[in-house]
């Protein structure tokens, strides 16, 4: 069992953002870091993202704990570098938590996932570049977005930054 967890977070979770000192605190790693799909302003005031379907290497499953184990024996990660037609970079941040049976349950509730699959949003492993080359994080995706969401073709949120 893996006693960390790697997420990319865009939006609330990101240092300095309404989220990140609630449920990122205990980070042991903050470093850049971009995926490949599309980012969203929401009318509510917070971002989501799409991703194409070629990029998730795993669906998560109802255990954390298991997941933070399988992402670092995923398979082999599609290329991060090259985006597909109509799908961009979005830029975020790469948060590394300890003990993940205890620290990614508190960001799932966060996130509105649900083991059944019909939450807001849904986690997925995808491929992510870092500083330190490719790396498979977990994300958290919005497969229906809602009317008068907004589209950031920059790949950062929030839309001003």
């Amino acid at each position: 069992m893996s006693r960390v967890v790697d997420l990319f977070v865009y939006g609330t979770l990101k240092r300095g953002l309404a989220n990140h000192r609630a449920f990122c605190a205990e980070a042991v790693r903050i470093q850049p870091a971009t995926i490949i799909g599309r980012l969203y302003h929401l009318p509510v005031g917070y971002p989501a993202v799409q991703i194409p379907p070629s990029q998730v290497l795993l669906e998560a499953s109802p255990d954390p704990a298991r997941d933070a184990g399988r992402q670092h024996r995923p398979p082999k990660p599609a290329s991060p570098e090259a985006p597909e037609a109509h799908w961009g970079a979005i830029h975020g941040e790469w948060i590394r938590l300890p003990d993940p049976a205890r620290t990614l349950p508190p960001v799932d509730t966060l996130e509105g996932v649900r083991p059944d699959g019909r939450g807001e949003y849904r986690r997925a492993l995808v491929s992510a570049r870092t500083e330190g080359g490719p790396r498979a994080l977990w994300v958290y995706w919005m497969p229906q977005l809602p009317s008068g969401a907004r589209y950031l073709p920059e790949g950062t949120w929030p839309p001003n930054a």
